[in-house]
């Protein structure tokens, strides 16, 4: 009886038109799933990969932001009160691309028996397709050197201030002493 019921369900079940009505249900339910997956956010592949069309930074970005995180810094430190800092830069930011090399060579015999070689390098710049038509492919980008770090606050008259300000901005930019100044600012009265 039990075999009877389970063979009736069986073939109720798999029936053109209940399996017409299936085949709908699941192709509505993966289109659900298609526009349900467009709506959430995109997660980033790697933290520390540079995307090549976005990411690409130019001189003033990169110095407004290293400006920005020295201040927020330098602000912290006990005695500084208001601060402001500037950084000047050796170069810009370089852009490094992906290269393909070809080497060619070549020897000739002369006549008199003396051979020549000659060989050749070319390197071209790796051109891909982006989304905004063909591109160079972007390896990596250089970060420009620190010329000189001004700092204004209002603590440059504390030895121990100016100290503790030189130490942490030669610290966090990789330079040397020589290479920053710290100096008074006018307190702002409130």
């Amino acid at each position: 009886m039990i075999v009877m019921d389970f063979k009736k369900s069986f073939e109720k079940f798999f029936s053109k038109k209940s399996m017409a009505k299936y085949i709908v249900m699941i192709g509505f339910i993966g289109i659900l799933f298609i526009l349900i997956s467009g709506l959430l956010p995109q997660k980033s592949e790697t933290k520390n990969s540079v995307a090549v069309s976005n990411a690409t930074t130019t001189t003033e970005e990169y110095t407004v932001l290293l400006e920005q995180k020295i201040n927020n810094i330098v602000s912290q430190i006990d005695g500084v009160g208001n601060s402001e800092v500037v950084i000047t830069l050796e170069n810009g930011v370089e852009n490094v691309y992906a290269n393909s090399n070809r080497k060619t060579s070549d020897s000739n015999e002369s006549s008199k028996g003396q051979s020549a070689k000659r060989s050749d390098t070319q390197q071209d710049v790796v051109i891909v397709d982006g989304s905004g038509g063909k591109q160079a492919l972007m390896v990596t980008q250089k970060e420009p050197t620190v010329k000189g770090v001004v700092v204004v606050c209002e603590g440059a008259d504390n030895s121990l201030v100016v100290k503790r300000v030189t130490d942490a901005v030669t610290t966090s930019l990789n330079i040397k002493t020589n290479r920053v100044s710290i100096v008074k600012g006018m307190t702002t009265k409130k």
